[in-house]
């Protein structure tokens, strides 16, 4: 099979090919100018804010927030089976962070159950210790599990 082509027909391909050549830097340049901006928008943008990263409760006083704490001490003393049973005092400071779901990452004031009995009360176990806790939440599941929760280390 042979094709023939005749030389208008030559010179029409050749003009269409010089017009795709002039055309790719227009387009080129255009590709440019649409992601520029969009690059310089992401490097500028907010860097305290990283996806799955923990941000601060604003609330710590929200009844959820307090909720969630309580939840966490009261775990921790199903897990403690008695030993050194723990009452929930307040929450001091507080981070969530988006999972599948929300963690909650407290600092919690709880005291020893016994101090509040001891005659008479010392005033560090009246004032309670300070506790992380972790505590996973998918609130459309009604699902809560503590993640972990440990005594911070005193500070002087």
């Amino acid at each position: 099979m042979r094709i023939v082509l005749s030389d208008k027909k030559i010179q029409e391909i050749q003009q269409g090919n010089k017009s795709t050549v002039t055309m790719r830097p227009h387009c080129l340049l255009a590709l440019v100018a649409l992601v520029l901006p969009l690059v310089a928008a992401a490097a500028t943008g907010h860097r305290d804010a990283l996806v799955g990263g923990y941000q601060p409760i604003k609330n710590i006083s929200d009844p959820h927030v307090k909720e969630i704490a309580e939840f966490a001490v009261s775990e921790y003393n199903k897990q403690a089976q008695g030993k050194n049973k723990l009452v929930f005092q307040r929450v001091i400071r507080g981070e969530t962070q988006v999972v599948a779901g929300i963690n909650f990452r407290l600092v919690i004031s709880a005291k020893n159950e016994s101090s509040e009995v001891s005659n008479p009360p010392t005033a560090a176990a009246a004032a309670g210790e300070n506790y992380v806790a972790v505590v996973w939440e998918k609130s459309w599941e009604h699902f809560r599990q503590l993640i972990s929760f440990r005594k911070l280390a005193e500070t002087k």
